[in-house]
C-alpha cells in the first residue's frame, strides 16, 4: 500500500476517534438519582390542576399560606421564595402528595418565572385542618421525590466558577427524614462543577 493511502487512512481513523470521544468531552450533567418507592398517590405531571391531593388543599390556599404564615411556624419560607409567589401566581405547581408515619403531606413546587426551573419546593402537611410547612427547599433546577423509609430526596444542580449559565456541571443531593413531627436533613453528596 502506497504511503498517502497509508496516511488518508491513518487521517480518517483520527477523525473516527475524534468524533467518538467528543460525547465524552461535554459538560457533566450530574448524577439523577430516582424515587426508589413508589409515593402513595401518583405524582402529577407539571401542567397539575390546581385540585387538592390526598385530601389536603388546593394550590391557592396552599400559596396563601406560603404568602402570610402564620407567627411562631417553625419552619419559614425565604424572602427569594415570597417574592416569586406574590408577583407571579402561575409559579407554583403540585406535585407528589405522600404519607409517611400515617401523616399525610403535599409538595408544592415553585418555578422560576418563565421558566420551568424549580427554585423551591415546599412540604405542606395538616394542622387542626389547617395547612402547616413542613420543609421548604431551595435551589437551582431542584427536585424533591420521595425516597424510602419516611424520607425526600432534595436534588439540584450546581455551578462551578466558570459555568455558562446554561450549563452548571455539577450537583447536589441532600436527603430529609421524617423523625418527631420535623424533617431533619441528613446525608448529603454532591460533585463540584468542573467549570
Amino acid at each position: 500500500m502506497p504511503f498517502a493511502a497509508w496516511v488518508a487512512l491513518a487521517g480518517l481513523a483520527a477523525v473516527a476517534l475524534l468524533l467518538a470521544l467528543v460525547p465524552l468531552t461535554g459538560p457533566d450533567r450530574g448524577l439523577r438519582i430516582e424515587a426508589a418507592v413508589t409515593p402513595s398517590s401518583p405524582v402529577t405531571s407539571p401542567e397539575a390542576s390546581s385540585q387538592p391531593q390526598a385530601g389536603l388543599f388546593t394550590l391557592n390556599r396552599i400559596r396563601e399560606h406560603l404568602l402570610d404564615q402564620p407567627p411562631g411556624e417553625e419552619v419559614r419560607v425565604d424572602a427569594r421564595t415570597s417574592e416569586v409567589l406574590l408577583y407571579c401566581s402561575e409559579c407554583i405547581r403540585l406535585s407528589a402528595s405522600l404519607e409517611i408515619s400515617g401523616e399525610p403531606f403535599q409538595i408544592a413546587l415553585i418555578s422560576e418565572p418563565g421558566s420551568d426551573s424549580v427554585i423551591s419546593a415546599a412540604v405542606v402537611g395538616r394542622r387542626s385542618g389547617e395547612p402547616v410547612l413542613r420543609l421548604i427547599v431551595s435551589g437551582h433546577e431542584l427536585s424533591l421525590t420521595p425516597g424510602r423509609g419516611g424520607t425526600l430526596v432534595a436534588q439540584e444542580s450546581q455551578y462551578g466558577p466558570a459555568d455558562q449559565a446554561c450549563c452548571p456541571s455539577g450537583w447536589s443531593v441532600q436527603v430529609y427524614r421524617y423523625r418527631n413531627g420535623r424533617f431533619e436533613a441528613g446525608q448529603q453528596i454532591s460533585q463540584a462543577g468542573t467549570g
